[in-house]
């Protein structure tokens, strides 16, 4: 035995457009809460906030120049070199690399021994910076996260949008090699042409 109540065929209409605006209104909340989510997860992995406070900080102390780029960096020792490396040249380098809490990660110091490679061969932070140092520079690097490893980092040593420091000494330039640059890297002031386009070239303008 079936009860049917007197429904009008227009109620059965609303009725079923009702469901169907409760159907895709949860669906739409579904989508929105999902797209939020991916959406936070890459933020939270484009931004280090504990690196990018670092990097402000450290801007500010004595003898850190900042380029263009972001990079950082301070001379430790000057060398007495004439020349900079080409961006292909082989270089005989030592180097250390710790994030900004002080972990090593790697250093040839620690290993005894020097490594050979270009400019053209490693992170962008070191392709520039390589090429503004003459034979016997010594230069503390400090690296923001897209001139690094980026959002991925390079785990499980360098998380996402780590920054990076560096010690780098060049040892020997073994391949192409520049005069080098006397005027000012970082404001260009005094800089000719040449070097004006050199400094640049090396920014990856």
């Amino acid at each position: 035995f079936f009860f049917f109540s007197k429904i009008s065929s227009r109620q059965i209409c609303i009725t079923r457009i009702d469901l169907c605006a409760k159907s895709i209104m949860v669906s739409a909340v579904l989508f929105a809460t999902t797209l939020f989510a991916i959406l936070s997860t890459f933020a939270s992995a484009g931004s280090n906030e504990p690196s990018l406070a670092w990097l402000a900080e450290n801007k500010e102390k004595e003898g850190v120049k900042t380029l263009p780029s972001g990079l950082q960096y301070k001379v430790l020792k000057k060398g007495d070199g004439a020349f900079h490396p080409t961006v292909d040249s082989p270089c005989n380098c030592h180097y250390e690399g710790k994030l900004i809490d002080g972990t090593v990660f790697d250093s040839s110091y620690a290993r005894g021994s020097p490594t050979s490679f270009a400019p053209n061969q490693v992170i962008k932070g070191w392709t520039e910076i390589m090429q503004l140092m003459v034979e016997g520079d010594k230069f503390e690097v400090y690296i923001p996260s897209e001139l690094g490893y980026g959002d991925s980092g390079s785990p499980p040593k360098i998380g996402p949008g780590d920054a990076l420091i560096f010690t780098m000494e060049i040892l020997e330039i073994q391949g192409g090699k520049v005069p080098a640059i006397t005027c000012n890297v970082v404001t260009l002031e005094n800089c000719n042409e040449k070097e004006t386009a050199y400094v640049k070239k090396g920014q990856g303008k």
